[in-house]
């Protein structure tokens, strides 16, 4: 088994997260051009989107062994849990509060991808549509 070197490490965590952040703002963004009739089913997929993407970036910095995992997993649950708590509401024909955490979650995701821990206004907006468990 190879052993990366700090550079090499470096460079596989910054792909995976350039690659994240990309994709997530793009379903951000189509999500928030969508009209209303299919907001409901453009959220599941985003939701969907946004869980395969932080599996995948958390197994990129379990194999460089990532300093930082624990608190970026805890970051990504805060996130999948305000949208996980959301989803019935957007489900049931809410689109308002889902057209405003997407709004934080661009935000987060945004200043969440840099490395940066959670912008800590967009962290109170999102943590309004959480359970209180979280953070």
């Amino acid at each position: 088994m190879h052993t990366l070197t700090a550079d090499e490490a470096a460079h596989a965590l910054g792909t995976a997260l350039r690659h994240t952040h990309t994709q997530l703002c793009r379903q951000i963004d189509a999500l928030a051009a969508q009209p209303e009739a299919s907001f409901a089913a453009g959220w599941t997929d985003l939701v969907a989107g946004t869980e395969t993407a932080f599996r995948d970036e958390e197994r990129v910095m379990e194999e460089v062994r990532y300093a930082g995992l624990a608190e970026h997993r805890a970051e990504n649950a805060c996130i999948l849990s305000a949208l996980h708590h959301v989803s019935p509401r957007v489900d049931d024909g809410d689109h308002g509060i889902g057209r405003e955490v997407l709004s934080a979650l661009a935000a987060i995701i945004s200043s969440h991808r840099c490395g940066v821990r959670i912008r800590p206004l967009a962290a109170v907006q999102l943590r309004a549509y959480q359970p209180p468990l979280c953070g």
